[in-house]
């Protein structure tokens, strides 16, 4: 059983604004790394599918959420929290409102926004070789509409709402020393994380 004392930092963010990077940096310092979409990619290997693309795991997403509820991917977050008796985890990619809601009612959840530039995110995105994007920065905006726009406001994406709902945004253009010291300094706040 879980403990009352489990920290629980949540990430929100657009894709390539940093929420692995953070992620990888509390793991460090001792957090477990809870990714929702790993559970969206269960569900889709299910079935069959074997290719990965942003569409289809956010069309399965949205399917996930509108079966078993807006909140599914948090709800198995916490049971794998809980399976594992982790004191301290960092949850990668909240990007709907009724997951913060669900993981408000945990103790010590902080939900921190991860934000960055879409020219400088368009740019990371593109230097990743395993998750590279193909495509202009104009396509890649288009893609971000879509992806605020995708299902009901219930099942669907809604990352800059998310942003908006968060307890601290650190901002990510600049230098990962910058970008560590502004999770530093939320720590700090925290006091105990």
């Amino acid at each position: 059983m879980r403990s009352k004392k489990t920290l629980i930092i949540g990430l929100a963010g657009f894709p390539g604004a940093g929420k692995t990077t953070v992620a990888k940096y509390l793991v460090k310092k001792g957090y477990v790394h809870v990714v929702l979409s790993d559970f969206i990619k269960d569900e889709v290997r299910k079935a069959g599918v074997t290719k990965f693309t942003r569409e289809i795991l956010q069309d399965y997403g949205n399917k996930m959420r509108e079966r078993f509820g807006p909140q599914v991917l948090a709800q198995l977050a916490m049971k794998k929290i809980r399976v594992e008796d982790a004191r301290k985890v960092v949850i990668d990619g909240v990007r709907n409102l009724y997951e913060v809601a669900f993981l408000n009612v945990e103790n010590n959840f902080t939900l921190i926004g991860v934000n960055a530039r879409p020219r400088e995110r368009y740019r990371r995105l593109h230097e990743r070789q395993k998750y590279s994007r193909e495509g202009t920065f104009k396509k890649f905006l288009q893609q971000e509409r879509r992806e605020e726009t995708l299902g009901s406001k219930e099942i669907g994406l809604r990352v800059q709402e998310c942003l908006g709902k968060a307890d601290f945004i650190v901002e990510n253009n600049s230098s990962l020393d910058a970008l560590y010291a502004a999770v530093d300094g939320v720590l700090l706040l925290k006091k105990g994380h």
